[in-house]
């Protein structure tokens, strides 16, 4: 699987600004390797997801060259329907892993490169009017849910809200952090089975958007964007427990040198980051709910025009967003995650 820039030149600079590829091949190269390391030494084997090849001349264009992985038979789970119990917890499990060797590496090696302190590592706000476009859409939508109320704290909240891709990772004092996934929703994990249907083995894929910073941020996204409607908010404080077990476990397993961060602690966390619910609702989960054609798409979703005016209403009428943000936005309003700072 190759990675290459975008054709249109317009596009072509934004992405380059964003530093997304010397980012990937960054972690490809360097930290999971050196993730996967730290679990054999502790006689454990984990693998996080495809090899990486490396060009033997330097190359003119920036590029990302991953193992193909449908050949061993990895699949995603469908975006639509999104994660059962069994895909969610091993999403959530792999996520610890990867966060528990992070966190150590960070304590034994020092600090991540600064490409790992924002998602997108943009010199310039280039999606003002698009967050401005989703909010009103969104707004709009918002009698389709039985939610007219929240119109005017979400009207107030979207103008004040950052950009969380381009936002800078906060720093609270003695809080736990870890280098994130940064994109962790359904289509970036793919599964593999065995011959009774078993789930196996679990990768992720695009590391293009890690930032070093609270899990709060993964377990957000992932949870909100990609487990079914059903399970994610009945279950959330469980899957959080799960997690948290998890990364206890391998914390100790990779002998973390400081206390382990408490489940309390966690849920405290995860109310403090809660200014990524927005940008989740907003523009992740309409998209992860879309059915699938040719305009499903980012693209189609940043066009100003007129196809992506039409495509922004579809979304936000789905059958499937509107059973989710029914659910999701009280949720969220109730747990305080539309107040300002």
């Amino acid at each position: 699987m190759v990675k290459v820039l975008p054709t249109a030149q317009s596009i072509r600079d934004m992405v380059g600004d964003w530093k997304v590829f010397d980012k990937e091949n960054n972690s490809y190269a360097n930290y999971v390797p050196e993730f996967e390391k730290m679990y054999r030494e502790a006689n454990k084997t984990v693998t996080f997801g495809p090899k990486h090849y490396t060009f033997a001349k330097k190359v003119e264009e920036p590029v990302v060259v991953l193992e193909d992985l449908g050949p061993r038979g990895f699949k995603n789970v469908s975006r639509q329907i999104g994660f059962d119990i069994i895909h969610a917890k091993a999403a959530l499990e792999k996520l610890a892993q990867f966060h528990a060797a992070s966190a150590v590496r960070y304590e034994t090696k020092g600090p991540f490169l600064d490409l790992y302190d924002r998602n997108l590592c943009s010199k310039i706000d280039q999606f003002e009017e698009f967050r401005d476009t989703q909010a009103n859409c969104l707004i709009k939508a918002l009698p389709l849910y039985e939610l007219a109320y929240l119109a005017p704290i979400l009207k107030s909240y979207s103008k004040e809200a950052p950009d969380m891709f381009q936002a800078y990772a906060p720093r609270y004092e003695n809080e736990f952090r870890v280098l994130n996934h940064g994109d962790a929703w359904c289509n970036n994990f793919m599964f593999q089975y065995d011959d009774a249907g078993q789930l196996k083995e679990t990768y992720f894929v695009d590391l293009q958007m890690s930032r070093y910073s609270s899990p709060a941020q993964d377990l957000l996204y992932m949870i909100l964007s990609s487990i079914d409607i059903d399970l994610k908010l009945t279950k959330f404080d469980y899957f959080i427990q799960f997690y948290h077990e998890k990364l206890t476990e391998n914390l100790q397993l990779l002998k973390y040198p400081k206390p382990l961060p408490t489940l309390r602690a966690l849920h405290q966390d995860i109310i403090k980051h809660g200014e990524w619910i927005y940008p989740i609702v907003s523009v992740l989960l309409p998209v992860c709910l879309t059915d699938s054609n040719d305009k499903a798409n980012m693209d189609t979703l940043m066009n100003q025009e007129a196809d992506g005016n039409q495509f922004r209403n579809v979304i936000f009428e789905n059958p499937r967003i509107v059973k989710n943000l029914k659910a999701i936005l009280p949720w969220a309003y109730n747990r305080g995650a539309f107040e300002q700072r």
